[in-house]
């Protein structure tokens, strides 16, 4: 990787590496340090249209002219060898995005497309909808920290169509505008919308707009506050995505409630993969064929607790968990080991599938753990290979060791993360 140098300098030096095909130049980064007027700009795009060797190109924080963004974009329709890029600042808005999805949308090569704090808004999730109907290659779309995207930009990204200006009218063409059939060009898409102010309105719009959200491989909706009435949205999307494995939901808001509701929506999702239908808490969930099965799930400070546990005890499939920082305390405790209990080291009992399980910082005390261990060492999750655990008032007993000395004799496979240094491997333990 090239970065540029501390100095206040053009990037004479890295164009003409560019235009020289430097077979060691695959990844440039042009810090804030270096000028990058458009002039510099104009250079570099000249020099990437023949260039066969750059894969990575990172110009953040240099604020750009839309003029500038267009000379970007029409290098993106020639060049073939680009797979990941990240242009401009908080100033490039929704018209400069505009002009670079025109690019988008002419790519070959680009998976990888960083918009990341650009001031992005509805308008420019429409246009960028629109190149992901054109760019096949497109995978990865990282549109974090736009909190002027809100529900209405979120929906937008699942229709060409323009959106209205009423939320309500937004999911609404979310649902209707694209053709039965048609979708996203990509097979499996990555979106990460983290702190972007959605909601249970846009969720609910992504979730009807089924021949695209069907193609949603991860979902990052960190920071966004969902609470309740968007754990249901949640449970309507997870009807409607196909590949789906990932679900990042670290701090939004979910509360015990939502994340039980969130969880019996996991289930049903994954019953209806292999059976077209599920039910839960007796009103019957209609899947589309195929529906996901998340394995990784991370409700990392959301206020999960017992309920929320108890629920996703049940879930099939679920191979990473993370609840760091939620108050589990007592009840939450009590409720996981007997969940752990009830799977008695059966693959078809609570946990079955569980390889990984994060619970620091959940208020456990000792007799919490005592409880949790004793039954991970009767053979509960029977699949799991790392737990981690620090940040417990429990760590801070001097019973904990013993605990610990116990669950490792029992189940040596478990590696078990307490404090810097622990486990570099499940079974590494002597």
């Amino acid at each position: 990787m090239v970065w540029g140098q501390s100095a206040t300098r053009g990037i004479e030096d890295l164009v003409q590496r560019v235009t020289s095909n430097d077979p060691k130049l695959q990844s440039l980064t042009i810090l804030r340090q270096r000028r990058f007027g458009h002039e510099d700009v104009a250079a570099l795009a000249h020099a990437l249209k023949d260039n066969t060797t750059l894969t990575e190109l990172y110009a953040s924080s240099h604020p750009l002219s839309l003029a500038s963004v267009q000379l970007l974009a029409e290098t993106l329709g020639s060049n073939r060898s680009l797979r990941s890029l990240c242009v401009g600042d908080s100033s490039l808005g929704d018209s400069g995005v505009e002009a670079l999805a025109r690019g988008v949308a002419s790519s070959s090569s680009l998976t990888r497309l960083d918009l990341t704090g650009k001031g992005l808004g509805r308008r420019g999730a429409a246009a960028l909808a629109s190149a992901l109907h054109s760019c096949s290659s497109l995978s990865h779309l990282v549109l974090n920290n736009n909190p002027q995207l809100g529900d209405e930009g979120f929906a937008a990204l699942f229709t060409t169509a323009p959106s209205a200006s009423a939320v309500g009218t937004a999911c609404e063409s979310a649902a209707s505008a694209a053709p039965p059939g048609s979708g996203w060009a990509g097979s499996e898409i990555v979106l990460e919308v983290q702190g972007c102010s959605v909601g249970a309105a846009g969720l609910a719009a992504a979730a009807q707009a089924s021949s695209n959200s069907g193609r949603l491989r991860e979902l990052h909706l960190q920071g966004n506050s969902l609470g309740l009435t968007g754990a249901r949205a949640l449970c309507q999307l997870l009807q409607s995505t196909h590949h789906l494995q990932t679900l990042h939901l670290r701090g939004t808001e979910l509360g015990d409630d939502g994340g039980e509701v969130l969880a019996s929506g996991l289930t049903a999702a994954a019953s209806a993969a292999g059976a077209g239908s599920s039910s839960s808490g007796g009103s019957t969930l209609v899947a589309a064929a195929g529906a996901s099965s998340v394995g990784h799930l991370d409700l990392s400070g959301t206020q999960a607790g017992p309920l929320a546990v108890e629920s996703l005890s049940r879930v099939p499939g679920l191979k990473h968990v993370s609840l760091v920082g939620c108050p589990l305390a007592a009840a939450g405790g009590a409720a996981l080991a007997a969940s752990l209990a009830s799977s008695g080291g059966s693959s078809s009992g609570s946990w079955p599938a569980l390889e990984e399980l994060c619970i620091s910082g959940t208020g456990l005390s000792i007799s919490d753990t005592s409880t949790v261990f004793a039954a991970l060492a009767a053979g509960g999750a029977p699949c799991l290979k790392s737990l981690e655990i620090g940040a417990n008032p429990a760590a801070q007993d001097d019973a904990f060791l013993a605990q610990l000395d116990a669950l490792r004799s029992a189940r040596p496979g478990i590696a078990v993360f307490w404090r810097s240094g622990d486990d570099p491997a499940p079974g590494a333990q002597q």
